[in-house]
């Protein structure tokens, strides 16, 4: 004889279901149902994508011109298209939307699978065309940029929190495969790994919201306008490529920056400032 048990269950981050225990001579069984109220709020399968797409990209948008503290579930429901009782169920609560969010921008300004899964005989042109392609995604998304530049200056999340996956691993190993290949081919210089580069391209993409701005203020240099747009282009290319083969000497060192596996607190930048001793620059 089969036993039918009705009883809630909630999630940490969704809301109340209705859920049936079904018994039986093979076992029980848990269904999970959803009550009449909640029913009609449900998407079908072939919206909920889209309206997740609208209502993250909405979240972006919003996280990064009005911060976390001050962004309001109900404007991004408003703008969004998606009730605030949707966003709960699908994220739990604005910190969950606030970390989908902060993740969809730092995806969205890696370059393309095309340029990553592309393999160039001659290494310098495709250093140039990744270079390119890096430019032009922080050109495209000026929302992801602000979004990024918010959670480094004041942080929500941990840093495990942080974690995209694989996709930053392509990059650093695209990065690596071209280094590796025009150093042996003589055409780049050693002492350079994939986070220098990286370093250099995303510090200068990064120059035209940083500092659009004081740009304009203090020089009249409109980072916006279609002609410092295509020369700020030119310059990223033109520094990374210099930088990759210019004839200064080797430091001895194997690269510019190192990654280190935990973060050193006590002798970081906010905790200790480094000091630099007039003999030491050069």
């Amino acid at each position: 004889m089969r036993k039918i048990f009705i009883f809630l269950l909630r999630t940490p981050h969704a809301p109340v279901h209705w859920g049936t225990i079904v018994g039986g001579t093979k076992g029980k069984e848990f269904r999970v149902t959803h009550s009449p109220a909640d029913a009609a709020h449900l998407p079908t399968s072939e919206s909920a994508n889209g309206e997740l797409e609208l209502a993250v990209d909405a979240a972006i948008v919003r996280f990064a011109r009005d911060g976390f503290e001050q962004t309001k579930l109900e404007t991004i429901a408003a703008e969004s298209g998606m009730s605030k009782r949707m966003i709960h169920y699908h994220f739990g609560d604005k910190k969950g939307l606030y970390e989908r969010a902060v993740k969809r921008a730092v995806a969205r300004i890696a370059p393309p699978h095309e340029v990553l899964d592309r393999s160039y005989a001659v290494p310098v042109e495709g250093m140039r065309r990744f270079v390119d392609s890096i430019f032009h995604v922080f050109l495209e998304s000026p929302d992801c940029i602000r979004l990024i530049l918010r959670e480094n200056l004041d942080p929500i999340l941990d840093v495990e929190e942080l974690t995209t996956g694989d996709r930053s691993n392509d990059i650093t190993l695209h990065v690596e495969r071209l280094l590796l290949l025009g150093q042996d081919a003589g055409a780049f210089r050693p002492g350079i790994c994939a986070e220098d580069v990286l370093a250099l391209v995303v510090g200068l993409c990064d120059l035209r919201i940083t500092h659009a701005s004081t740009s304009y203020a203090m020089s009249r240099i409109d980072f916006a306008s279609q002609r410092n747009t295509e020369g700020m282009r030119r310059m990223v290319i033109d520094a990374v490529l210099a930088f990759l083969t210019s004839n200064i000497p080797h430091s001895g060192y194997d690269s510019y920056l190192a990654s280190n596996p935990e973060r050193d607190t006590a002798n970081s930048a906010a905790a200790k400032t480094y000091e630099v001793t007039r003999s030491e620059i050069y």
